[in-house]
């Protein structure tokens, strides 16, 4: 392994002495770790809030002969009372 001085290894090598120099600062740079302990975190975590515009409605539940059905409130009387009377 050959020990030059910064001129010598400048000159076998045809670098500028300054240009040799900043290289030399700049991987300096690159090489030191951060000191401060802190390494900055950014949130990804998203919350997403739903709002009903409709408050929901319960079924109506309904047992005809073994039979549950469910059925929606605000089903006309008329259709409930056919249904029935087809599942009897």
């Amino acid at each position: 392994m050959c020990h030059y001085t910064q001129r010598a290894f400048c000159e076998h090598h045809g670098l500028s002495p300054s240009t040799f120099h900043a290289k030399r600062q700049q991987l300096t740079h690159l090489q030191t770790p951060q000191t401060n302990g802190f390494v900055k975190a950014n949130v990804v975590e998203q919350t997403t809030r739903y709002h009903m515009t409709q408050i929901p409605t319960a079924n109506m539940t309904l047992f005809v002969n073994d039979v549950e059905l469910s059925i929606p409130q605000g089903t006309p009387a008329a259709y409930l009372a056919e249904l029935i009377g087809a599942l009897s």
